[in-house]
This record gives structure tokens, C-alpha cells and sequence, in this order.
């Protein structure tokens, strides 16, 4: 297979090889990203204790704040990086880079200490029971002091596939999976560290993926930076990366306040139903990751393009980007469908936690097809920096479907109605995606 660097594959390489080629690395680094979610899930459930598994999918929604953080600037600068660097406008690029990577650090150092004076009362609120208290308070204290890494670990890693460098951004995911996934046994089972060990190994892969990143942005392979000389944002640097970022960390956070919010929810139903909503979550964020993973490949590509006002080379690649996403969340329907049972079966064997995962999961296949096309026309707008479109659809999914839904069903219809409310939040929301979508392909003729 012919090797192509980032810019051949944005501005020459055809768009059904480049849009694949660049979504690759990122397919491999997103399944291995699931296998890393999945591994603290896994080992976890190797001691037979629901109030364990229960315990790390109540952590899981403070630890994706710590990411949404980092997607502010991954989003927001990564977009206005790639549209800099199709205008030829290199230095704009490299200070963007270097804005974006400080910001995020900084920002999850002050989250982290905010939410260490307030651990207690915060594991109360996202459902923390007694049973479960004590495992919840040993992942969240290690994973909170590593909060800055992981935001700008996220941060890194957005960069790379900026500058289509997708195969770097791939190395540094797979980099901290490994250790992750070597480490978990030995600390929950040799050392008996039991939630805590699941904890070190997780915030151990983050800062090997974290040093990797920061090897590859001091060398001379790229042409952005984390230098702190290069720091010196503007005010147009600094609206252009906001106004694409903060939807889409907004929406992340909401995501996570939604999910301590169905945590709450679940709790009600019994601790063990979190510990299977927990599992069915893990399985379901597969699909969720390859669909991320293909627009992460067409993102650059798009704004690259965009910046370059290649506008033919752009309305083919969407086309493509919209047929794969939407043909990959339709396999996954019908797999998850038929195989979630045994998915859900791998990682815990206990009855009442496998019946709770099993009744999320036969109602998640049904939003599932809807996705693809979401997420694609999404990051389009974000690519375009287009940011009242994409922040209409990051937002919408959860504040305007999704936690209404959410509540309006659980008081109607009880656990039935509460299982209901993500797909059908997902099918609205694409098609309030649809109906923002005209200036998209204005945008594509180049109107």
C-alpha cells in the first residue's frame, strides 16, 4: 500500500481513498479505544461484584467531563487548524495548536481541584450508594488527579488528525491502551487493589498516551506546536476556536451530566440495573466510536478542502463520508441486536445485571441507523465553522431530546419508558439535523 503524507491525502489523493485512508488509523485507534473502556469493565466484572462494575460506570460519565474539556480545544482548534493549513496560513496553525493545548491543561487542573473539594457531596449526587460508596470514592480520587492529562491528552491527539496525521493520533491511543489493559489485571488481582488498580491503569495509559504526543509535537515531523513561545492567540483565533468548541464541549458535558442523570435514574431501579446499563454502554460505544472514527477522518479532509475552496473534491467526499456511516450503524443494529446478549455475558455473569443491560440494549438498535447521518452532517458544520448548526445538533441531542425524554418517559412508563429515551432522542436529532442541512450543501456548490 502506497504511503501518502496528511496533505497529499487532503489535497490530491482521490476522496474514496483518502477519506478511508485518514479514517483507518482512527478506526483502529477508536476500536482500541473501546477495548480500553471496556477493559476497566471487564476485569472489574471478573470479581463477580455488581457493586464494583456499578461503581466504575457511576465514575464514567465525571471521567468523559475530563474529555470534553479537552474536545473544547481537540473540536474547536482542530477544525480552525485544518482550514488554516488548506489556506496555507502555517504560522496561524502553529499558534492555534499551541493555544489550544495550554488552555486545555489549565482548564482540567481547575476542574480537578474544584471537584476534590467537593468529592463527597459529588459522588452523592451521581448516584453513589452505600454499597457502593467506597469502590466509587477509589476510582474517582486517582482519576480526578489525572484530569489535566486526559484534557490535553485529547487535546494532542485532535491536533495530529488536524494535519491528517491520523496514523500518529492512532500510536498515541494505542500507546496507553496496551498499558492499560496489561496493568488492569495485575493491580486488581496481584495487588488487590480492586477499583483503585482499575483507576491507576487507566490514568497510566492516559500519561503514556500523553508523552507520546508531546515527543511527536517537539519533533520536526509536524508542523504544529506545544511550544510555549507559539501561545499568543487573538481574538480572531480566539472565536474561531471557541465558537466550533464550546458546543461541542458543552455537549459532551451535558452527555455526562445526562448520563449521572440516568444514573440517578437507574439507581432507583436497584444498583445492579446501573451495573448492566454500565455494561450495555461499554458494548453500544463500539458503534458510536467506528461512526466518530470515519468523521475524524473526513473532518480534515473536509476542512482542508473547505479552506483550499475545493468545493468538487468536498461535495464528493461528504457523499461517500454520509454512505459509510450510515451503512456501518445499520450492520451494528442488526449484530447488537442479535449478539448483545452474548456481548453483554462476556464481561459480567450475573443474572439481574445481564437482564438490565439486555432490555437498554434491544431498545439502543433502534436509534442506532439514525447516527451515522447525525454525526457526519455534525462534524460538517464543524468543519465548515459553522457554529450555530453544530451547536444546535451537539446541544439537541441531550438538552432538548434526550433529558426531557428521559424524565417524561421514566414517569410515564416506568424502566420501560426510561430504556426508550436514547433512541429516541438520536432519531429526533437527526432529524433536526436534516432540516439545518441546506446551507451545508450551499456550502458544497461553493454559494
Amino acid at each position: 500500500m502506497k504511503k501518502y503524507s496528511g496533505i497529499e491525502l487532503m489535497e490530491t489523493v482521490p476522496a474514496e481513498t483518502a477519506i478511508i485512508r485518514l479514517a483507518l488509523p482512527m478506526a483502529a485507534a477508536m476500536l482500541a479505544q473501546a477495548i480500553y473502556n471496556m477493559t476497566d469493565m471487564f476485569f472489574i466484572g471478573r470479581t463477580g461484584d455488581p457493586n464494583m462494575v456499578a461503581a466504575v460506570s457511576l465514575v464514567f460519565p465525571l471521567f468523559m467531563i475530563s474529555q470534553s474539556l479537552g474536545n473544547i480545544f481537540a473540536t474547536g482548534g482542530s477544525s480552525y487548524i485544518s482550514r488554516m493549513l488548506g489556506a496555507k496560513k502555517i504560522d496561524e496553525a502553529r499558534r492555534a495548536s499551541s493555544v489550544s493545548f495550554y488552555c486545555s491543561f489549565i482548564i482540567g487542573l481547575l476542574l480537578a481541584a474544584i471537584l476534590f473539594m467537593v468529592k463527597t457531596p459529588v459522588l452523592h449526587i451521581i448516584g453513589a450508594s452505600d454499597a457502593t460508596f467506597a469502590h466509587t470514592d477509589d476510582y474517582f480520587s486517582t482519576v480526578n488527579i489525572f484530569m489535566p492529562i486526559a484534557a490535553a491528552g485529547t487535546v494532542l491527539s485532535g491536533q495530529m488528525r488536524s494535519e491528517g496525521a491520523t496514523d500518529k493520533a492512532m500510536r498515541a491511543m494505542l500507546v496507553g491502551i496496551v498499558l492499560n489493559i496489561v496493568l488492569d489485571p495485575i493491580l486488581i488481582f496481584w495487588f488487590d487493589m480492586g477499583t483503585a488498580g482499575a483507576a491507576w491503569a487507566t490514568v497510566a495509559g492516559q500519561a503514556a498516551s500523553f508523552v507520546y504526543g508531546i515527543c511527536y509535537f517537539l519533533s520536526k515531523k509536524t508542523a504544529l506546536s506545544v511550544k510555549p513561545a507559539d501561545c499568543r492567540p487573538d481574538k480572531t483565533m480566539w472565536f474561531q476556536v471557541l465558537s466550533i468548541g464550546i458546543p461541542a464541549g458543552l455537549s459532551n458535558i451535558i452527555m455526562s451530566v445526562s448520563n449521572i442523570l440516568g444514573n440517578r435514574i437507574a439507581a432507583s431501579y436497584g444498583d445492579f440495573v446501573i451495573a448492566g446499563i454500565g455494561v450495555q454502554m461499554r458494548v453500544a460505544s463500539l458503534y458510536f466510536m467506528l461512526v466518530f472514527a470515519l468523521a475524524q477522518g473526513w473532518q480534515p479532509f473536509a476542512g482542508f478542502n473547505y479552506g483550499a475552496k475545493n468545493y468538487n473534491r468536498l461535495r464528493k467526499g461528504f457523499k461517500l463520508t454520509l454512505v459509510y456511516a450510515t451503512a456501518l450503524c445499520v450492520a451494528g443494529s442488526f449484530i447488537l441486536r442479535f449478539f448483545g446478549d452474548a456481548f453483554i455475558r462476556f464481561f459480567i455473569n450475573d443474572g439481574p445485571t445481564i437482564e438490565a443491560g439486555r432490555a437498554m440494549m434491544h431498545t439502543f438498535v433502534w436509534g442506532l441507523p439514525f447516527v451515522g447521518s447525525q454525526i457526519t452532517l455534525m462534524v460538517s458544520f464543524q468543519s465548515f465553522g459553522k457554529s450555530v448548526q453544530a451547536m444546535v445538533i451537539t446541544l439537541g441531542r441531550q438538552f432538548l431530546f434526550y433529558l426531557p425524554l428521559l424524565y417524561l418517559l421514566n414517569h410515564l412508563f416506568a424502566f420501560n419508558g426510561f430504556i426508550w429515551a436514547q433512541p429516541a432522542a438520536d432519531i429526533l436529532t437527526t432529524g433536526i439535523a436534516i432540516l439545518l442541512s441546506r446551507p451545508l450543501f450551499r456550502i458544497m456548490r461553493g454559494e
